[in-house]
């Protein structure tokens, strides 16, 4: 296991290295998500105070000026959140595309500078893999997860800290519901990672089966190889099916975790409070 981080560690910092020349581009990417989450974060500060002076208007007269000024305040404020949380996706988008453009055209050149002993020892379709389906998946990634990494601590550091100021009992029940989420979750995605890497593996081998075989296909119908290759194709194809399910199951269980503890934080704050009302009352 610690060898396998450590790869996976060479291959990011390879990674890191091979994109410095977006440096300044992503770092823009990490500004405008840091901005959208701070903004996010004040936002319902707002309506919070646009809330109580409402509530205060029940018995007295509402202060209509203050109400307007809050509601356009927190329509800026939200508006400014879209705007940077937009323009950071655009920015990721065109980031991750033309990295896995590059990839490609710099596998392209080092394909064709390779020996022919390479060749004869890696199948056409494991490259062909690598080059379709491998850094795509790097792409997708960059775009959908590194840039959200910083500002989604942020994001949880800030919220943390306005729950605490706004009632710590509460904030106390809702982090520990979440902690036990935070659990489940590490016991699960273990278990993820292990299969999507299957999944990778059996891709390859099924794109590699198919592309040698559609270009033998001559000799394949001439030896009568046909039933053969077909339980060969039929075995790869069910390897592959499995790892995808159960992919495709651990990912939908880490899916209904998170909505479960959502609703388990929800149902803790809830009695917490009904708790402390009683108490108050008494």
């Amino acid at each position: 296991m610690k060898k396998n981080n450590k790869s996976q560690l060479v291959y990011v910092s390879k990674l890191l290295k091979y994109g410095k020349k977006y440096t300044g581009v992503v770092l823009l990417s990490f500004l405008c998500a840091f901005i959208s989450m701070a903004l996010t974060l004040i936002g319902p500060n707002k309506l919070s105070e646009l809330t109580d002076e409402i509530t205060k208007g029940i018995t007295n007269k509402i202060n209509m000026q203050v109400v307007v000024n809050l509601g356009v305040t927190s329509i800026i404020i939200y508006i400014c959140s879209y705007v940077m949380s937009v323009l950071q996706g655009w920015i990721m988008a065109s980031v991750s595309r033309q990295l896995s453009k590059n990839l490609r055209t710099d596998i392209s050149r080092k394909l064709n500078r390779l020996p022919m002993w390479y060749y004869n020892q890696t199948s056409i379709g494991n490259i062909l893999s690598i080059l379709t389906n491998d850094v795509g998946t790097i792409g997708d990634s960059i775009n959908q997860s590194i840039v959200y990494l910083l500002p989604s601590e942020v994001l949880f550091i800030g919220s943390l800290w306005m729950m605490f100021q706004t009632n710590f009992v509460l904030t106390i029940a809702s982090a520990s519901a979440s902690f036990l989420g935070f659990i489940l979750i590490c016991c699960v995605s273990k278990y993820n990672q292990k299969y999507f890497s299957q999944q990778q593996e059996n891709l390859a081998k099924m794109n590699s089966r198919v592309e040698e075989i559609y270009n033998a296909h001559i000799l394949v119908k001439a030896y009568g190889g046909e039933l053969y290759e077909q339980k060969k194709f039929e075995t790869l194809n069910q390897s592959l099916r499995e790892s995808g399910f159960k992919t495709q199951i651990v990912s939908g269980i880490l899916t209904a975790i998170i909505h479960f503890i959502d609703n388990l934080s929800y149902i803790t704050v809830c009695i917490v409070e009904t708790l402390l009302g009683s108490v108050h009352i008494k």
